[in-house]
């Protein structure tokens, strides 16, 4: 997975801060930390890992446990659904609300 939702302090389009989810590349998420994270499309916990030096593996992120109901993960079963144990889904990403409207 290239991409996750962390939770973080985020300046919106008004000019107001606000602690909202940001969806950002796993490999920016490497930077923070401790940063709260999440699936961005299944809402499911997620970890990350370095890549190798050898660059034969890359910086990513993986749901720490699978869920064939993502198209993230590496188990998708073609039917996308919430993890069980889904991560504030009623929150959306600041991408998300961005794109709304």
């Amino acid at each position: 997975m290239e991409i996750v939702d962390v939770k973080q302090f985020v300046t919106l389009l008004d000019g107001s801060r606000s602690y909202a989810w940001q969806t950002i590349p796993a490999v920016d998420a490497l930077k923070l930390a401790e940063p709260r994270l999440r699936c961005p499309e299944c809402k499911g916990a997620v970890g990350l890992f370095r890549g190798t030096t050898d660059e034969a593996t890359a910086n990513r992120a993986e749901h720490k446990k699978k869920n064939p109901g993502c198209s993230l993960g590496d188990c998708f079963d073609g039917v996308k659904r919430l993890a069980i144990s889904p991560i504030e889904p009623d929150e959306k990403s600041i991408n998300e609300q961005q794109s709304d409207n």
